[in-house]
Parts: structure tokens; sequence; C-alpha cells
């Protein structure tokens, strides 16, 4: 049992001693020193990494911002035509007017026929033909 004492003392005095030493080297500072050095020139790596990214980041987004501004150019210019017929008047004729299908809609409607019907009838839309019939009834009021 003495041996087990004696080697447990021995493991403590050299642990105690291991620490004496760590604590002056930390108190002479020549670690702090060195740690403040390698810190500095991280920061600078860092910053002249930064500065890098950043410059990559705004010639990216110029290079973008001039295929768009080029795109919207060819855009505008294949446009324009639609622009300009879309400024053109437009000749709005009295539904009955030139179209059989308007004029068959109108006697359908006389007949009795409600509007789901003849929409059904005449294969389109129900809008299209309460358009219909309300301007066909707006011109016989006049």
């Amino acid at each position: 049992m003495y041996p087990f004492i004696f080697i447990s003392i021995a493991l403590h005095l050299v642990s105690f001693l291991c620490i004496v030493l760590l604590f002056l080297k930390q108190t002479k500072g020549a670690g702090r020193d060195e740690i403040a050095a390698s810190m500095e020139v991280y920061i600078e790596q860092l910053e002249e990494e930064n500065d890098r990214l950043l410059n990559e980041v705004k010639s990216y987004v110029d290079k973008r911002e001039n295929q768009l501004d080029t795109r919207l150019r060819v855009l505008e210019q294949a446009r324009a035509p639609e622009v300009e017929e879309a400024t053109k008047p437009v000749i709005i004729q009295h539904p009955s007017a030139h179209n059989e299908r308007n004029q068959k809609a109108v006697q359908l409607h006389q007949q009795g026929f409600s509007i789901a019907d003849i929409a059904r009838i005449l294969s389109c839309g129900i809008g299209e033909v309460e358009l219909i019939v309300n301007l066909h009834g707006r011109s016989e009021q006049r």
C-alpha cells in the first residue's frame, strides 16, 4: 500500500510543478505578445479577403445589371410595335352587325333561352353572351 501512496504523492508533485511552470510562463507575457501578433496578422488577412470578395461581388452585380439593361432594351424595342398598335383607337361595332354568332345569340335570347343555354349552344363564354344581349338591348332602347 505504501508504494501506491508514494506514486500518488509523486504524481501530485509533478502536476503541481507543471501548474507553477504554466503560471510563470503566462505571467511573463511572452505568450500574450505572440497571440496578439498572430491575431493582427489574421485580422489583416481577413480584411484583405473581405475587400477582394466585395470587389468581386460589385463586379458581378455590375455585370448582371448591364445584362438586364440590354435585355430590357431588346424587349422594349420588340414591344414598340405592340405599343403603337395598342394606342390606335378601337372600333366597337354593334354586336349584331356583320356577325352571325351575335345575331344567333340575340335571336335565342328573344326566344326565351337563358344566357347559360345560349353560351352552351354557341360554344362561347357566358360573359360574352351577356355582353351581346346587353348591348343589343341598349341599342333597341335608343
